[in-house]
């Protein structure tokens, strides 16, 4: 995410640091990772699947319609953070929902999307979070570069 964005939600966003909140943004975390693998694994027609259970999650759900309907990664981020603005959504949930969608958008891998939203929580919470997310059973791999492709196809050139 770029800096402005980040002093922009920063400086003008609430901020709640309750129990509650957190637990609430750690279920959308959950639920992002979990459309994450199955968008890298099944495409992105996989984002209808999940439809009903992001309306809880208003910017969310809007996120990923967003990502359904083609938009650039910039344009995305761009709606995201106007509304998170307009609607006064929480810090913590406006950054988590930014990076996580596009992070759905791009096909990153559920590891590194994990990883990077995990940034956004305190060293402490972030041990509690991945015990937490441990039944998920995520798949950490990163995708094979050309030359372990090149490895299993027996050294033939791509």
């Amino acid at each position: 995410m770029q800096t402005e964005t980040m002093l922009a939600l920063q400086s003008c966003l609430k901020k709640d640091f309750s129990e509650k909140n957190q637990l609430k943004q750690i279920d959308m975390l959950r639920l992002m990772l979990e459309i994450n693998q199955d968008i890298v694994s099944y495409g992105i027609s996989k984002i209808e699947d999940y439809e009903n259970k992001t309306m809880i999650f208003p910017m969310l759900h809007k996120g990923l319609k967003l990502v359904r309907a083609g938009l650039e990664p910039q344009v995305i981020e761009s709606i995201l953070l106007n509304a998170a603005l307009v609607n006064d959504v929480d810090l913590l949930e406006s950054l988590l929902v930014i990076e996580g969608v596009i992070s759905i958008q791009t096909l990153r891998s559920a590891g590194v999307t994990m990883e990077l939203l995990l940034s956004y929580f305190s060293f402490n919470l972030q041990d509690n979070v991945r015990k937490n997310l441990q039944d998920l059973k995520l798949n950490l791999r990163e995708p094979l570069n050309m030359k372990e492709m090149e490895e299993l196809l027996g050294n033939r050139s791509l």
